[in-house]
Formats: C-alpha cells, structure tokens, sequence
C-alpha cells in the first residue's frame, strides 16, 4: 500500500507540463520584476538611489512577510483572509501595549505572536470545519476592528516611555532589521512549503480535497496549520509596523488586505488551490510597492496610485492565467 508521504510526494513533485509552463512559473515574475526596476530607474531620476531601494526594501517587508504567511492558506485551497489590517492592528496594539507595561519589545513582539496564531488557529478549526473561508475570515476581521475600536475608543495607542523602535530602525550595512526578518521568513517558509511533510499535505490538499482525504491527509488539522503560519506572519509584521510607527489606532492599514491579495495573485499562486510558492509571493510584494514607489515619484496622488497598481494587477493576473490555460492544452 502506498504511503500518504508518497503520495503526496509524487504528487507535489510531479513537473508541469510543457516547456512554456515550467517558463511562466519559474521566469515570468522575476523577468517581469527585473524589467520595471529597469523602465523605473530610466524614467525617474530618483528610483535607482540607495535611500529609494532601501525604503522600497522597508515597505515591502510588512506587506512581504503577510503574504508569505498567507501562501499556504490559498495554496490549501481556502482563499484569502479578509481579515488582514484589523488583524495586523491588533497585533500592533497588543506589541505596543504588553511592551509598555513589560518595559520590554522581546515581550511585546511574543505577546503580538500568541494572540495571532491562538486567532489563527481558531479561524482554522472553523474554515477546517467547512465553513467558507471568506466569509469566515471577514466576519473575524470585522469582529476584530470593532472589539480594538471599542476598547481604545479610536484613541492612538502607544508604548509610553519604553523604546519599542530599536526593533524597526536597527541595521546592518544600512539595511534595517525588518528587510532581513522579511528574507529569512521568507526563506524558511519555503522551506516548510516545498520540503516538508506538511507542505506538501496542504499542496495536496489544495489540488484535489478528495484525494487528500483519501490518502489519509486530514483537511481540518492541515487547514490549521496553514492558519498558524498566517498567525505568526501577522503577530511580527503588526510588531515590525507598530515599531516603525511608535503608535497604532483601530483605522490604520486600511489598503494592507488589498495590497497582500494583490501580492499572492501577482505572485502566481492559485486561487483554487494547489500551486504557488511563498517566494513567488515575496516577489509579487516587491513588484506591488516598487509600482507604487515609481508612481509617488512621478507625483500621482493616492487614487491614481491605487487605480493604476489595480490595473496592473487585473492585467498581470489575467495574462498568467491565460498564459496557463494555453501552455497546458
């Protein structure tokens, strides 16, 4: 009898077919990345300074490091999180709050970390259970906004006297410390994703629910753990924003969740389920803020800023989509 390890093994291991396929997974986004640093740095004076990267780098890593958590949950085949910038806040609000009574940011970024994965793994047991994801998701992040708006009264929220920056503004090489919390979450969620018994189940889980289960792979307790992941990407990237900000209130990151969506489907990974990677997702991060950046230089103001890079997303992910379907006919 074949193992579920095996199965799920060669499943996930098995290469799409056609050359044009393995061309439009593995190539097109960094080639497409490449191409508008390029253009950018040609039209804008300012784009290729090392400040401007660096700040570019800066941004990317709290929208980055949501994205890349949030992978595996649309990997598993449950969607998105609707619930992304009152998740994120909360998670700011409790690091800002337990660091100012703790005296300590270690304490407050591990307090921002439990709370997120105990919510995450709530939100797990319930979509695990069969509920729809989006509804679910949206429902928690209303529930969320309105509990943080109630108990602050909208006031900002601060860490009082204690020094909770140190965590956003320490560098190496003049890269802050978010850039490289950024890369080597993204590294080890790679990692968990593509070599791991665990990733593989939620590949599998994602590409056929009916094989998954018959092969011995539990949807509720896989779905939990694509939650937990997500869980622990939203306590640190809140901290990491909260750190940057030195405060938080209930309205803030009102375009997190649409900037983080944009970046998993840029990324390439499917909303059904069953394919993408975590560092396609980082990627799609990068390409998100490096248009926004290019854009704020060029002087548009927010709406443009938000029309223009929804445009390019809708066009990006259509033609991936459509560059798919016709490679694997």
């Amino acid at each position: 009898m074949t193992s579920t390890t095996s199965i799920a093994a060669n499943f996930t291991a098995r290469p799409p077919r056609g050359s044009v396929v393995r061309f439009v997974n593995s190539y097109t986004l960094p080639l497409l990345l490449a191409a508008v640093f390029i253009a950018s740095a040609i039209s804008t004076p300012d784009f290729a300074t090392f400040a401007n990267i660096r700040a570019i780098l800066i941004n990317t890593s709290i929208v980055g490091i949501i994205a890349v958590s949030m992978t595996a949950i649309t990997i598993s085949g449950n969607f998105f999180s609707l619930g992304i910038a009152s998740s994120t806040v909360l998670a700011g609000i409790v690091f800002l709050a337990v660091s100012g009574l703790t005296g300590s940011a270690l304490a407050g970024l591990g307090a921002a970390i439990v709370l997120s994965v105990t919510l995450g793994i709530m939100q797990g047991l319930i979509v695990g259970a069969g509920l729809n994801p989006v509804i679910t998701t949206l429902a928690v992040g209303s529930v969320i906004y309105g509990l943080v708006a109630i108990a602050t009264k909208g006031a900002v929220v601060t860490a009082g006297s204690v020094d909770v920056a140190w965590l956003a503004t320490w560098n190496f090489l003049e890269i802050p410390l978010p850039v490289y919390i950024f890369v080597l979450f993204t590294a080890v969620a790679w990692f968990l994703t593509e070599h791991t018994l665990i990733g593989r189940n939620i590949h599998l889980l994602g590409a056929n629910r009916a094989t998954a289960r018959n092969s011995g792979i539990s949807p509720q307790a896989t779905t939990i753990w694509a939650f937990i992941a997500f869980g622990i990407g939203l306590g640190v990237a809140g901290a990491l924003n909260a750190s940057q900000l030195h405060q938080m209130q209930a309205n803030d990151l009102a375009g997190l969740t649409m900037d983080v969506i944009a970046a998993v489907l840029v990324g390439g990974t499917a909303v059904s389920g069953g394919e993408g990677s975590p560092t396609r997702s980082a990627l799609g991060a990068l390409l998100i803020v490096a248009l926004g950046n290019t854009m704020l230089l060029h002087g548009l103001d927010n709406g443009w800023r938000v029309f223009l890079v929804g445009g390019i997303v809708v066009v990006l992910v259509v033609a991936l989509h459509v560059l798919r379907k016709v490679s694997t006919r």
